[in-house]
C-alpha cells in the first residue's frame, strides 16, 4: 500500500481552495485509514509503504500484520520496483501496489486480482479513469514497466500495458475506477457514499461534518 502521510499541505492539495490544507489533511486521514481497514479484511499481510514524513502515531490497529516501509527509489518507477522487489524478497510469491485515492473501490475488484494472481507469470492492473491506475500486482517481477517510466499523464495505463504486450506476462485488466483529487471528484464521492457509506465509514463521517461547514460543490470557494 503506497501512500503520504496525512500532512497538511502536503496531500489532495488539488482540492483547495474548496477544502481548506488543514481539511484535506484530515480527509486524506479518513482514505488512508478506510483503505487499511478495507485492506486488512482480506486476511493478507500488508506493507503499508510511506513517502517522506513522519509515520502516523494514531494508525488503526489491524487484524493482520501490518509492516511500515519506507518508499525508496528516485521517482515512482523506481519506488514502486523496489516495494515489488523487497515483498517478493521478504518471502511472497505475489504482491499488490495499490493507493489511498479511491476509498469506495469494491472489494470484488481487489478480490479479481489476487484471483488474477493465482496462475504464474502473471501481471493484474486496475486502470483509474484518469488514465493512470489504482492497482498493479504481479508474481513474477517485470522490470520493463518501471524502466523510464513518465507518470502522472493521461497515457500512463495504456503505456504500461503496451509494456506488458512485449513480455512473456499473462495480462488482467480490472474494471476501472476513479481517484479522488479534485473538488469535482469530491462530490462524486459524497454522492456514492450517500447511497452506500459503509464503503467509507471514516470518510462519510467526515464528509457529514464538512457538510456542516461549507458546501462542497464544485468550484465552491468554502469557508
Amino acid at each position: 500500500m503506497f501512500a503520504k502521510p496525512p500532512e497538511e499541505g502536503r496531500v489532495k492539495t488539488r482540492l483547495s481552495p474548496t477544502l481548506t490544507p488543514r481539511e484535506a489533511a484530515d480527509l486524506y486521514r479518513c482514505f488512508l485509514y478506510d483503505s487499511l481497514a478495507q485492506y486488512d479484511r482480506f486476511g493478507r499481510p500488508a506493507r503499508l509503504y510511506l513517502s517522506e514524513g513522519d509515520v502516523p502515531n494514531d494508525l488503526p490497529e489491524m487484524a493482520v500484520e501490518t509492516s511500515i516501509h519506507r518508499q525508496e527509489g528516485d521517482g515512482l518507477g523506481s519506488r514502486m520496483a523496489n516495494a515489488f522487489l523487497e515483498s517478493f524478497a521478504a518471502g511472497f510469491n505475489a504482491s499488490v501496489i495499490i493507493g489511498t485515492d479511491h476509498p469506495t473501490l469494491p472489494d470484488e475488484f481487489l478480490q479479481l486480482a489476487f484471483d488474477a494472481l493465482a496462475e504464474p507469470m502473471q501481471v493484474v492492473i486496475g486502470p483509474s479513469e484518469d488514465g493512470g491506475y489504482y492497482l498493479l500486482g504481479m508474481n513474477h517481477f517485470f522490470p520493463v514497466i518501471f524502466q523510464d517510466m513518465e507518470y502522472s499523464h493521461p497515457d500512463v495505463f495504456g503505456q504500461t500495458i503496451e509494456r506488458l504486450l512485449g513480455t512473456d506476462a499473462g495480462i488482467t485488466v480490472l474494471p476501472a475506477w476513479y481517484d479522488v483529487d479534485t473538488p469535482e471528484e469530491l462530490e462524486r464521492l459524497q454522492s456514492h457514499l450517500l447511497d452506500d457509506p459503509k464503503a467509507a465509514p471514516r470518510t462519510t463521517r467526515f464528509l457529514e461534518e464538512l457538510s456542516t461547514r461549507h458546501s462542497l460543490s464544485a468550484g465552491g470557494s468554502g469557508d
